[in-house]
């Protein structure tokens, strides 16, 4: 596990200097980044601001900032996209920096620094992030590589520019995410639906998701005597980009990166939608 974390650490690094040196590269800050509200000053004041502030509460600098939802925002606290979205909308508006030079150095140091401050924390402390999920260091670091991967190719694909996400990377991506995945259950969606999924990334990336009803649980795959209802085999930065909704699914699964098994095969076409996006 402290192998793991290293590796995330240092992939957290790599990737914020990678986002650095494309907001250095003569990116327009006023351009609307395709798929999103934001323009390229405001996803990289995002990036910045997030690890910061991600930093901050991992050395309890500060509480976790409370969120006020509206009743657009679904009232009475939200769910945890939600929850999320307004974290944001507020974050932006407290960190006023737009420059793309001075947010490159921002991000950079912003990344060093929350690596360092999870650095000597006991892997399953709780850290309260600002829409209410607790995360453990692993996964705190697990998300912000997440970020700058989805957001670092949202900035490229405003200039028309490459942005490849390495296999190695969305693999130290994915545990967070599925970590998570019992906060963004869709109960709309999950209402009702009682299904088993193995999700295949690898020979020694294999996660068992059961929904019951909306709720999730995770887990390690073979841990279970019975076969699962679906399994779904998944190229690691394909099933990133659908998550995230970079993609949609029937691309990649034309493209061969993810195919579904087991014995019912067609609840892959549904497995998306389980989960509210982050």
């Amino acid at each position: 596990m402290a192998r793991q974390i290293v590796e995330a650490e240092t992939a957290l690094d790599g990737a914020a200097h990678r986002t650095a040196q494309l907001l250095r590269g003569g990116l327009d800050p006023g351009a609307r980044v395709p798929g999103l509200s934001w323009s390229v000053a405001e996803t990289a004041a995002h990036l910045a601001a997030d690890l910061r502030e991600h930093a901050a509460l991992a050395t309890g600098a500060h509480p976790p900032p409370t969120v006020t939802m509206s009743s657009g925002d679904g009232g009475n606290g939200g769910n945890a996209a939600q929850r999320g979205a307004a974290a944001n909308r507020a974050q932006l508006d407290a960190f006023a920096e737009r420059d793309l030079t001075l947010l490159a150095d921002l991000i950079e140091e912003a990344a060093a620094g929350l690596n360092a401050a999870v650095a000597h924390l006991p892997a399953e402390d709780p850290i309260v992030t600002a829409n209410g999920v607790e995360m453990t260091p692993p996964t705190l670091v697990s998300i912000c590589l997440g970020e700058q991967l989805i957001h670092g190719l949202d900035l490229a694909r405003s200039a028309g520019r490459p942005w490849p996400i390495d296999r190695s990377d969305a693999l130290r991506v994915i545990p967070g995410i599925l970590a998570l995945a019992p906060d963004y259950v869709n109960q709309e969606a999950a209402n009702g639906v009682h299904v088993d999924y193995e999700l295949r990334f690898g020979p020694e990336d294999r996660y068992r998701l059961a929904v019951d009803g909306g709720r999730v649980t995770v887990g390690p795959a073979g841990n279970r005597p019975d076969h699962p209802d679906c399994i779904i085999t998944a190229d690691p930065a394909a099933f990133l980009l659908v998550g995230y909704g970079r993609v949609g699914q029937w691309s990649q699964i034309l493209r061969g990166k993810l195919r579904a098994g087991g014995r019912r095969p067609w609840l892959a076409l549904r497995f998306s939608s389980l989960l509210l996006r982050p």
